[in-house]
């Protein structure tokens, strides 16, 4: 997983202010963030997995991966306080007020939900260095808290936007684990990508903000990915045969 460097900050695209900062910055959460890693993912649960033809195999590796992720996302994003609430004691802005109480209350039902998931998953299937996998995962919340409550003005609020809208991004795949073990999934109420384009706008009132904006969305985006694929380095053998 990649690692923290604050001396990276002054080796990113440096945005320019512009009326239309806010768009910009959502759009390259997009191109940057989770949604190519999980694909592969989504495609191997495709199935509802009840059809009488599949594998023994395949039924089992399926199983396997859904547990994965259900616990490993949860160990690194269903504890309180997670990275939106982190940064809601770091945003002083009045601007992102309103934001910040619909993403801090949003994100405590997708905690309950994952916490939910975890429960009904069932444990994980042990691999091996299963040990040194679950202290990396386990640590990695440490990375996440550091960019949201980082002093950088700018950081944190750039953090928290691109979690929430990359995590919207992965959120199907949630929802198609739900479905595939009995679960009713809930329907998602953290603000949406053009809200947090309108809050990011309103926040990019210097070259420095924006800046640490883009620096804690780039930060974020990167631990996100790594997050992500190495659960999918657990299963890509089996999601090949």
């Amino acid at each position: 997983m990649p690692a923290i460097n604050g001396d990276n900050m002054d080796n990113l695209m440096r945005p320019e202010l512009h009326v239309d900062f806010g768009s910009a910055f959502v759009r390259n959460i997009l191109a940057d963030g989770s949604a190519k890693v999980i694909a592969p993912l989504l495609s191997f649960l495709g199935d509802r997995g009840d059809r009488p033809d599949l594998r023994a195999v395949v039924k089992n590796a399926r199983g396997a991966l859904i547990a994965d992720i259900a616990h490993f996302i949860n160990i690194s994003h269903g504890r309180h306080p997670g990275i939106v609430d982190h940064a809601a004691n770091k945003i002083v802005d009045d601007v992102a007020r309103d934001w910040l109480v619909r993403a801090t209350d949003g994100f405590a039902a997708e905690r309950r939900f994952l916490n939910a998931l975890t429960v009904a998953a069932g444990p994980i299937r042990r691999h091996v260095g299963q040990d040194k996998i679950t202290a990396l995962i386990s640590g990695q919340t440490k990375n996440f808290e550091m960019l949201a409550t980082s002093d950088r003005k700018g950081c944190p609020a750039g953090a928290a936007l691109a979690f929430v809208v990359d995590w919207q991004q992965t959120r199907p795949l949630l929802d198609r684990i739900a479905l595939h073990i009995g679960m009713e999934p809930p329907a998602v109420a953290l603000p949406s990508a053009e809200q947090c384009a309108g809050v990011a706008d309103q926040l990019a009132r210097d070259g420095a903000y924006s800046r640490a904006m883009a620096f804690g969305s780039q930060q974020m985006l990167g631990q996100q990915r790594g997050l992500w694929q190495l659960i999918a380095a657990r299963h890509v053998e089996t999601m090949a045969g």
